[in-house]
């Protein structure tokens, strides 16, 4: 039986500016060249690409006339994900975008919360601007991944919640997919400075917790029709 096509369920596509960008760039290269594409896992996973030649490593794939050489090892990455061409950037450039990495733009933040009065009164806000500011929090943490699981840690289902003490600081709880999982500060910090950025709050704290246990229960519709436990 033959092997398992690895493309036959990525979905990729190209943007017709980025196709266009892509063929002239390829046109001045030697002919069998490619537009190499492979994922920079981490944290925060990001598509790089480059014009190469191909390798017996490769999958190659030929989208709308561009052949494309990819990483079989970060395929599951870009699923679903589309490349683009920003001409009116400074400089111009490409960008991938999809389900399963991080967006390029980071969420504003809201107006800074206003200090206590003279009289002592409380920091924290009104429950509906906590509201409004879980809601941006729960955006930047979207694009934070599990470095091995192609998908973020919001939908993975690793935020536990979100609590306000009276000084108007903000505490996230959060798990992790296993317990020695070796990211665990690396985790820590950037939820930590994402929510931050995103929140504009002085402080916030970031909780690891081990109870209840992570499951796939415990991960969004999203993130398990993509595994296949719905």
């Amino acid at each position: 039986m033959p092997d398992e096509d690895p493309t036959a369920t990525l979905r990729l596509r190209l943007a017709p500016a980025a196709r266009a960008a892509l063929k002239e760039a390829l046109a001045s290269r030697p002919a069998g060249s490619g537009v190499r594409v492979w994922v920079e896992r981490g944290i925060r996973p990001h598509a790089q690409m480059m014009i190469d030649r191909p390798s017996h490593r490769d999958v190659p794939l030929e989208l709308d006339g561009v052949p494309l050489l990819l990483d079989g090892s970060t395929l599951q990455f870009l699923r679903d994900a589309e490349i683009r061409y920003h001409a009116d950037h400074q400089p111009p450039g490409f960008e991938v975008v999809g389900p399963f990495l991080p967006s390029s733009v980071a969420p504003p933040a809201p107006a800074p919360t206003p200090a206590a009065s003279s009289e002592g009164a409380s920091t924290a806000p009104a429950t509906a601007e906590h509201a409004a500011i879980e809601e941006k929090i729960r955006a930047a943490l979207k694009n934070i991944y599990d470095p091995e699981i192609p998908m973020n840690v919001l939908d993975l289902g690793l935020i536990y919640g979100m609590e306000w003490n009276d000084a108007g600081e903000l505490t996230i709880r959060m798990t992790l997919t296993s317990p020695g999982c070796p990211a665990v500060e690396a985790f820590t910090e950037e939820v930590t400075r994402a929510a931050r950025e995103a929140s504009g709050l002085a402080k916030v704290r970031v909780d690891i917790v081990w109870e209840p246990p992570w499951g796939p229960d415990r991960m969004s519709e999203f993130a398990r029709r993509q595994f296949g436990y719905a």
